[in-house]
C-alpha cells in the first residue's frame, strides 16, 4: 500500500511538520509531482527530503486544484486523492506564479495601480494592506518607486545576494526560492530580481505570504484590525516602523486604488 492510498483509506491527517519528516510519503509525493510536471527530477531524486523544489512544487499543485492545504497546515484524504487521480495540470495554472510582464515600470501613480492589479492578481483584496504595500516601496526604494540596490551592498557579508527590488531581497536562500518559484536562475544572475515584473511579484507575494520574515500581512491588516507599526515584522522587525506608518495612513488617503 502507498503512503498515499493509507491517508485515504484511514482518513488521516498529516501536519505540515510530520509532511516535512514522511521521506517515504515525499518519495512518493516527489513521484507525483514529477509526472504532473511540477517537480523536475534530478539524478538524486526523488530523494524524500523537504526542499525549496518539493514546496513549490505541492504549492503549484495544490493552487492548480484549488486545495487550501497550505494555509491550514493540514494534509489528508482530499490531498492525497487529488494526488493520485489527477492526470494533467493546465501549463496556464496557476497564474500566480507568473511575473506580471504586462508592468515595466512606471512614475509613482502608475505603480500604485500597478500594485493594486497585481495584489488583486495574487489575492489581495484589503485596500490597507495595498496602502502599506505601496509605503513600504516608498521606504524601500529611497523615495523613488523605482527597483534600486542596496547602498553599500557588494561590501554586505551576504554579497553578491544583498538587497535589490523594491523590497530588499537580501541573503541567497531567498534568490534560490524566488528562482525556484519563478524558474529563474536568480542565483546566477541576482540583478535580474530588479526587473520590474519580478520585483512587483516578489514584494506582494512576499509580504502576503510571509516568505521573507515568516510573518505575512494577514497578521496585522485584516477586516477591521489595522496595525500598520507592526506590519513591518513582514518585512525586517520594526525597523524604521513608525515611519513606514506615517506613510501608510498617508496612502490610505490615495484615490489610486
Amino acid at each position: 500500500m502507498t503512503a498515499l492510498q493509507e491517508i485515504i483509506d484511514d482518513r488521516l491527517i498529516v501536519p505540515l511538520l510530520d509532511l516535512k519528516r514522511d521521506i517515504d510519503l515525499l518519495k512518493e509525493i516527489q513521484a507525483r509531482l514529477n509526472a504532473l510536471g511540477l517537480y523536475a527530477y534530478a539524478p538524486t531524486d526523488p530523494d524524500g527530503l523537504w526542499g525549496p523544489k518539493t514546496e513549490n512544487g505541492i504549492e503549484l499543485f495544490c493552487d492548480a486544484v484549488y486545495l487550501n492545504n497550505f494555509d491550514t497546515g493540514l494534509f489528508g484524504p482530499t490531498f492525497a486523492e487529488a494526488l493520485l487521480e489527477t492526470t494533467v495540470v493546465s501549463p496556464m495554472t496557476p497564474s500566480r506564479f507568473a511575473v506580471p510582464t504586462w508592468w515595466q515600470g512606471g512614475n509613482r501613480d502608475a505603480l500604485a495601480q500597478a500594485v493594486a492589479t497585481e495584489g488583486a492578481r495574487q489575492g489581495i483584496t484589503n485596500r490597507n494592506q495595498l496602502c502599506y504595500i505601496m509605503a513600504t516601496i516608498q521606504h524601500e526604494t529611497a523615495h523613488t518607486y523605482k527597483p534600486i540596490a542596496e547602498f553599500g551592498g557588494r561590501r554586505r557579508p551576504y554579497a553578491p545576494y544583498f538587497g535589490r527590488g523594491y523590497v530588499q531581497l537580501t541573503h541567497k536562500f531567498n534568490y534560490e526560492k524566488y528562482g525556484t518559484l519563478l524558474s529563474r536562475n536568480f542565483v546566477a544572475f541576482p540583478d535580474e530580481v530588479m526587473e520590474p515584473d519580478v520585483s512587483l511579484f516578489i514584494i506582494i507575494h512576499g509580504m502576503k505570504n510571509g516568505v521573507f520574515t515568516g510573518k505575512k500581512l494577514d497578521d496585522y491588516i485584516s477586516g477591521r484590525n489595522v496595525d500598520f507599526h507592526q506590519a513591518r515584522r513582514t518585512v525586517n522587525g520594526i525597523d524604521r516602523a513608525r515611519l513606514i506608518e506615517g506613510y501608510a495612513i498617508n496612502w490610505q488617503g490615495t484615490t489610486l486604488f
